[in-house]
């Protein structure tokens, strides 16, 4: 062997040692044992916290046995062993965290959803490459988290059934791009006469360099209207946390938008976090009311006034534990007319998923994204609702009511109701001959009055929610009134 030979393999064998000594000097020093040892004492101070509760000398004995196994732990790197066989280490310092929903098990990994590096147990590598900055439903990437293709394979972005594809489907909803806000003003300001879409979609309004052509209006439209609530990076009104797309309604948060799960690295006093690390389709009211109903928007002006009961609305109960008359107080603004029924429900019960989720179709205003109106539930004078019978397992009505674990199962030869648009709509259901509606939240059955034999003397003609409310109104001025 030469010389040159003998140098350059002396050489490769300095530089594998010396990355090897690197790397068990990084593995050593990382805090990722730091961290453990912190929801170790977490789990202790729990316990401890609940032995003063227990009765009876059996039950402490079990407390005292399990605190003294936490005691005696030791840190270890912790392993996600995935389908395809790869492993990821992202548990090692979030030992706490929650699973994030039965259809998202932990077995998929962290990074198909997060990104970043699965195998470092540093945290500046670990979190580089993260989708959205530890926000993957911002709509910036959400493609890459909740659409990418994965190693447990296509999410929810390229499938074959329409329904599967949330984020494709998701760039040309209002509520993503606030493309009918953007529109209806510039045609109220005289602008565009028809109201025209200016946007594609994947595009927000928010981005758009000159919505007001220029005009003085224009800066306070932009801070006031357009970058706010779903899109990333605005805050929502009155509150310091930011909205992050997918998260602004699948991630359930709190009144101060702070973390009160078990993960002891997500600081507990820091906004910006959900309740918990967590997904659900059953969005309660309160979390449409973050960005919703929060004060009065003055078009000519371009100001917002937030609404002055606001602080009560932020510490509003939970769906269990509030009486109707705590959601007469908390569901709308002052002055707001509105159904009992659209008290009793929740925003999700009525608005379907095309017009919250989208339908492939840009529009320029609420009322031609709306697929629904109070006749396709209730019927009108002269017609029944429309039925829909479920003959077909492909059927999407199908595939729309097993994501929600509340939702009575859809059975073969169940008749459901379609609008009039024809959207199908599995949680509204027709049992012995009489209409029922199932809350999402929570599965609680409700009863829909039809028009026809009763004393409703509605013009079929009229249907929109301002025809209904001039019988059937109610508000937090005279919350009793109204018809049924």
């Amino acid at each position: 062997m030469s010389k040159r030979l003998h140098i350059l393999l002396g050489l490769a064998i300095i530089f594998c040692v010396t990355l090897f000594f690197l790397a068990v000097r990084s593995y050593g020093s990382s805090s990722w044992q730091t961290w453990q040892t912190k929801y170790f004492e977490a789990q202790i101070a729990e316990l401890q916290g609940n032995l003063t509760k227990v009765q009876g000398e059996e039950q402490a004995a079990k407390l005292k046995q399990e605190i003294k196994d936490w005691q005696e732990k030791k840190p270890t790197v912790q392993e996600i062993r995935l389908a395809n066989g790869s492993i990821e280490r992202c548990t090692t310092c979030h030992l706490g965290t929650e699973e994030i929903s039965k259809s998202h098990p932990s077995d998929m990994g962290c990074t198909v959803c997060h990104g970043g590096n699965a195998l470092s147990l540093d945290e500046k590598t670990a979190h580089e490459g993260m989708y959205g900055g530890g926000h993957p439903g911002q709509l910036e990437v959400a493609r890459l988290s909740c659409g990418g293709n994965s190693a447990v394979g296509q999410c929810h972005s390229g499938n074959k059934n329409e329904i599967d594809n949330q984020v494709d489907l998701m760039t040309t909803s209002l509520m993503a791009s606030k493309g009918g806000e953007l529109s209806m003003s510039r045609y109220m300001y005289g602008l565009d006469i028809p109201p025209k879409v200016l946007l594609k979609p994947g595009e927000t309004a928010a981005k758009v360099q000159a919505p007001f052509d220029h005009r003085v209006e224009e800066s306070k439209f932009q801070q006031n209207c357009l970058t706010s609530c779903h899109q990333a990076g605005g805050n929502l009104p009155g509150q310091q946390a930011q909205a992050n797309g997918c998260e602004s309604c699948h991630v359930l948060s709190n009144s101060t938008h702070t973390y009160v799960g078990q993960d002891v690295t997500i600081p507990k006093q820091k906004p910006d976090y959900g309740i918990s690390h967590k997904l659900t389709v059953q969005i309660p009211y309160t979390q449409c009311n973050q960005c919703h109903n929060q004060g009065e928007a003055k078009l000519y002006t371009m100001d917002f006034t937030p609404r002055f009961d606001l602080n009560r609305v932020k510490s509003s109960p939970s769906p269990d534990k509030e009486s109707l008359e705590t959601r007469w107080q908390n569901v709308y603004s002052p002055g707001l007319v509105f159904t009992k029924c659209e008290v009793n429900l929740d925003c999700v019960d009525c608005h379907t998923r095309k017009e919250a989720m989208g339908d492939g179709e840009m529009y320029f205003s609420e009322w031609k994204t709306l697929k629904i109106q109070c006749q396709d539930c209730h019927g009108s004078t002269v017609s029944q609702p429309i039925e829909w019978k479920i003959t077909d397992k492909s059927d999407m009505a199908w595939a729309e009511a097993r994501i929600n674990p509340d939702f009575p199962p859809l059975k073969m030869g169940d008749v459901i109701l379609k609008t009039a648009k024809g959207e199908e709509l599995p949680y509204v259901r027709l049992e012995n001959g009489k209409w029922f509606s199932y809350r999402k939240t929570n599965g609680e059955k409700f009863s829909i009055p039809q028009v026809i034999g009763s004393k409703c003397r509605q013009d079929p003609a009229k249907q929109s929610s301002d025809d209904c409310h001039k019988c059937h109104d109610v508000s937090k001025d005279k919350p009793s009134s109204g018809g049924e």
